[in-house]
């Protein structure tokens, strides 16, 4: 079963960016409006023990506080797909995170992480080049115009969730614990 890490968003930001994606599908763009919860994709693993990852993903994210994520501009990969995406501030907590997720898993049999990565919170794709002006109109009255830029988010927990055709699903969720007194 394909799966993906991914890092979730405090309930707030949720709803902004939701607000997105709704506004992205209403003017016909293939927004991720009620298929996914606004995120930053981590790693994905095409086959992996899912009882160990969980495991692993419990005890990590109880030694991880909540941080705060600025998202200072939006990009679009003229890929095939056509994504247009938010484009975080790449912070220490971020990259620590990300890295610290891919150690996680080293040696197991479907362990392939890509050698780079690009955070990034996807908007909408199959974003032809000539239709991108006016989505990226929508994201700027959307959210630049009401939010402010940078805008922020915090990250509040890690999701394992499967891919496929359609909505995500959630296998779990880990709410980050740690509090430093």
């Amino acid at each position: 079963m394909p799966v993906a890490i991914i890092l979730a968003f405090d309930i707030e930001s949720t709803k902004s960016v939701n607000r997105v994606y709704k506004k992205l599908k209403e003017n016909k763009f293939k927004s991720y409006y009620e298929l996914v919860m606004p995120h930053i994709t981590l790693t994905s693993y095409e086959n992996i023990e899912l009882q160990v990852v969980k495991e692993r993903l419990s005890r990590f994210c109880g030694s991880i506080n909540p941080f705060r994520i600025l998202f200072s501009s939006f990009g679009y990969f003229p890929s095939e797909e056509g994504v247009l995406f938010l484009n975080p501030i790449a912070n220490i907590e971020l990259l620590d995170i990300q890295h610290k997720v891919f150690e996680l898993f080293e040696g197991f049999p479907d362990d392939n992480p890509p050698k780079t990565w690009v955070p990034h919170c996807t908007l909408a794709t199959d974003t032809p080049l000539k239709k991108i002006g006016k989505a990226i109109g929508i994201v700027k009255e959307n959210i630049i115009m009401k939010m402010g830029t940078p805008f922020h988010v915090d990250a509040q927990s890690i999701c394992m969730v499967e891919f496929k055709t359609g909505p995500l699903t959630i296998i779990s969720t880990y709410e980050f614990k740690f509090r430093k007194t």
